[in-house]
């Protein structure tokens, strides 16, 4: 498999490895710069759009290589959203949880450092984007609603199916809910915008799915659990109580 479009996939559905990869940055870097692999970090300069998901969730995500569960897996992804501030909660095996709030209106993101026993601290920096090398270029993914239906956790869900070169992309999508596709690229500024496109087509949340290589060699799973819609506790967004830090070169 291609790794730049499981990056993109993942990016898609979840801004953790960008958010990780910002995290560890070293002080001082300009406004623009690579993290390698066709993956560059710029300002993010797009006009504020509100945020059309507005609720939280939970979000599993497996990796898998030849049937064998990856070491870093799983990753769990909680994200909490208002109309214009995303907090994400990302955690993986043997990792500490990074946090990282968003706030879109302002264009600023705050890395959340992990507690310890002295002061809560908070690293500040101008937003970014996370843009992949020509991620628009090649075959549009083939979509097909069938005809199956399932119900996850009360929500009537439809069976989504989407293929393209590079693999298969199956979904259970609940065409009740509200998808954070849009949201999530607005976030971070990346993903697939051919998946995330024809997604978008599919009206709905895709409450589970799973994607598989075209060699049938590696295989992502993610599922949605503790979905909450509509409600958000204004307090979840506060920076009250930390000592908030701006990176030098990260700013204005």
């Amino acid at each position: 498999m291609n790794r730049n479009h499981l990056r993109s996939l993942l990016f898609t559905i979840g801004h953790i490895a960008a958010q990780a990869a910002l995290a560890q940055m070293p002080p001082g870097l300009p406004g623009t710069f690579s993290l390698g692999e066709g993956i560059t970090v710029v300002d993010d300069t797009d006009p504020f759009t509100p945020n059309s998901f507005i609720g939280s969730f939970r979000m599993e995500t497996r990796l898998y290589h030849s049937n064998v569960e990856e070491r870093t897996s799983p990753t769990t992804l909680r994200y909490w959203s208002s109309a214009d501030q995303v907090l994400t909660e990302a955690a993986s095996p043997g990792n500490p949880a990074m946090r990282s709030l968003v706030d879109l209106k302002g264009r600023w993101q705050y890395m959340l450092m992990p507690e310890g026993q002295g002061a809560r601290m908070a690293m500040k920096m101008r937003k970014k984007k996370v843009v992949l090398a020509d991620p628009g270029q090649g075959e549009e993914p083939r979509v097909e609603v069938t005809s199956e239906t399932r119900t996850i956790d009360g929500h009537p869900c439809v069976k989504v199916i989407a293929r393209s070169a590079d693999g298969v992309w199956t979904g259970w999508v609940a065409r009740d809910l509200r998808a954070p596709f849009a949201d999530l690229q607005r976030v971070v500024g990346t993903g697939d915008p051919r998946l995330t496109r024809r997604m978008t087509e599919v009206q709905g949340f895709p409450l589970e799915f799973e994607w598989v290589d075209a060699n049938g060699v590696d295989r992502v799973t993610c599922a949605v659990h503790d979905l909450v819609i509509g409600t958000v506790d204004a307090g979840v967004f506060s920076l009250d109580g930390y000592q908030v830090m701006e990176l030098p070169g990260m700013g204005r």
